[in-house]
């Protein structure tokens, strides 16, 4: 991640002092999703296509939401899991007002 920002951002933390204190990683996607109330997919990696999202759900805070902004995931699919689904570019089911 450190590398990534270095990289693409020039951000490292000498030039951003506590940025290693802000930003929390974690080394798998499990982890990183327990206890939050959102996830956001924000690549097209094929990765993300294959999690097992029952499980991420439950271990999500409720209500769960995520936020496809690559659309590429089963939003239906998702749906039945129990996951508030928003995905950029596609209107929101009436059924969720």
């Amino acid at each position: 991640m450190f590398m990534e920002l270095s990289y693409t951002l020039q951000v490292t933390p000498e030039s951003m002092p506590g940025l290693e204190d802000n930003l929390i990683t974690s080394p798998d996607p499990y982890t990183a999703a327990e206890g939050s109330h959102a996830i956001a997919i924000l690549t097209e990696w094929d990765e993300f296509k294959t999690l097992d999202y029952k499980r991420i759900y439950d271990s999500m805070s409720k209500p769960a939401f995520l936020f496809d902004g690559r659309n590429i995931l089963d939003h239906a699919a998702l749906r039945e899991i129990g996951f508030e689904v928003y995905a950029i570019g596609k209107p929101v089911p009436a059924k969720m007002f």
